[in-house]
């Protein structure tokens, strides 16, 4: 059998990647550990930067038709509901949100060949050898491979693997970096929950943007998924507070939504109505630790890279943690369709993508001090957004265009 590019991992930065792949003709196949795929319904923001990308895949119409279309953000206080800001995007790039099952789906079922996808293929372990890469897998016999592109999330086994090999060899400055990089992952001091409700008349005034409300130790995230027109609506809700006690860093753990009901009463009638409205819905809310992951000085070593959440995870607090996986896809998929020694298109691939996403990762850790400010901070973060929303509310997307204005191609 003839060696192909492996993905592990078919979230959506690995499915992206197969895409990007199989769109310039060249061979790989994707493995993913879970015996099907986990429908999350809950909702993900979809910035220009990524519907860029999904409009070089031939994707964006299919997105269109899952997606609510966002205009703007408004900025309330959680104490008083006063609006604190509020201003409409001006990128010529549309500004989705959408189920993440959703975007999950159209990946897929945009891949030609499915068999090319494999599931139940948990990978245990790597190796390189004699000029040869070998997987090895849990109850599968060992693959050769050309290479190997991790997209295996948050507990990548690759990942470990990668900085333990450079760990165990190379100059003593990697070997001491590597091992410190290996256990970096230091609870943020958050925990987060995600619910969504199904979206009714009342919730009419938040349609066509995001609302987001800040307060002391508390911030909740309100926005709309779906499109009317060919799709079920919802109403998707994070909520995030600070806790001091350790929370597991997972999707899938209950919460208790009447305690969480509680903790985020606040003086918006309509945000208590909301909560009301998730307390009494059959949809579960769940619960998740916030870590904070500093960012790797390595991507790539050999025939081995990481992508996505395996190499740059990141808080949620700008939104950005699947666009950054599926740029990564995409710019990969890029070096390895213009260069032939796969070992150079990875770091090429590294080094063109690991500052953009350690600024990111940065300013995501930024933005959580900005939503929880108090007393002073706040009063002054209240002002400063108040006034620059009145006087110069192009400032506001000023601030991010760095990122949604991102170029695709490694020409550009």
């Amino acid at each position: 059998m003839q060696e192909e590019i492996i993905i592990v991992g078919a979230g959506i930065g690995g499915l992206t990647l197969a895409r990007a792949l199989e769109q310039k003709g060249i061979d790989f196949q994707l493995y993913e550990q879970a015996d099907s795929f986990e429908a999350l319904g809950y909702g993900i923001q979809v910035s220009p930067n990524v519907v860029r990308v999904l409009r070089q895949l031939g994707l964006e119409q299919q997105l269109e038709e899952v997606s609510h279309l966002c205009l703007g953000f408004e900025l309330r206080s959680f104490n008083s509901n006063k609006v604190l800001a509020k201003w409409k995007l001006d990128n010529d790039v549309p500004y989705y949100q959408c189920r993440r099952a959703d975007l999950h789906s159209l990946l897929f079922n945009s891949i030609q060949d499915k068999s090319r996808i494999h599931f139940s293929r948990g990978l245990e372990s790597y190796e390189e050898k004699d000029h040869q890469l070998f997987l090895y897998w849990q109850n599968s016999e060992p693959t050769a491979a050309k290479a190997l592109v991790a997209a295996d999330g948050v507990r990548s086994v690759v990942r470990r693997s990668l900085l333990d090999a450079v760990a165990h060899g190379g100059n003593p400055q990697d070997r001491a970096a590597s091992l410190f990089f290996q256990h970096q992952a230091q609870y943020a001091g958050y925990a987060a929950y995600r619910a969504i409700l199904p979206f009714q008349d009342k919730y009419r005034p938040l349609w066509g943007k995001a609302t987001v409300w800040m307060g002391k130790n508390h911030h909740v995230v309100v926005y709309p998924n779906g499109n009317e027109q060919n799709s079920t609506s919802w109403l998707n809700l994070v909520l995030v507070v600070k806790d001091k006690n350790w929370n597991e860093q997972g999707w899938t753990i209950p919460a208790d939504k009447k305690a969480v009901a509680r903790d985020f009463a606040n003086k918006s009638e309509e945000l208590n109505e909301i909560l009301e409205d998730m307390v009494a819905s059959p949809e579960p809310c769940f619960k998740w630790g916030l870590f904070i992951h500093q960012p790797l000085p390595y991507w790539s070593r050999g025939k081995v890279t990481l992508l996505g959440d395996a190499a740059h995870p990141m808080l949620p607090f700008q939104a950005q943690g699947a666009a950054m996986a599926i740029e990564d896809a995409y710019v990969l998929a890029d070096y390895l369709a213009s260069e032939r020694d796969i070992e150079k298109a990875f770091i090429e691939y590294q080094q063109a993508r690991i500052k953009r996403t350690a600024k990111v990762q940065q300013v995501s850790r930024n933005n959580a001090n900005i939503f929880h400010a108090s007393g002073v901070k706040a009063a002054i973060r209240n002002f400063a957004l108040s006034l620059v929303s009145a006087t110069m509310p192009n400032l506001l997307n000023k601030k991010t265009a760095w990122i949604y204005n991102y170029p695709l191609t490694i020409d550009e």
